[in-house]
């Protein structure tokens, strides 16, 4: 994917990544490992990072969305189950 290609949440997330580049945080350099170490580590609230990445909520919400919905597993289709 290109970068004229790269949706706005892919964006964010590697933007995010990038900016950590220059100030590792040591809990590694993922999109995810820094969005838990910013909430459980660092003890942020919601509103607290969304403004240290410079993000709306609403924003900070989806790009949350996202980083759970890359973490299900492909369903498993179970064909024995009838209406």
């Amino acid at each position: 994917m290109t970068n004229h290609e790269e949706g706005r949440i892919e964006r964010l997330r590697r933007l995010i990544e990038e900016s950590y580049a220059t100030a590792p945080t040591g809990c590694g350099a993922s999109f995810g490992e820094l969005l838990c170490h910013e909430l459980h580590t660092q003890g942020m609230t919601f509103s607290q990072l969304a403004q240290k990445w410079g993000v709306s909520l609403p924003t900070l919400g989806r790009l949350i969305a996202d980083h759970c919905e890359r973490l299900e597993e492909d369903p498993r289709i179970c064909q024995r189950i009838r209406q």
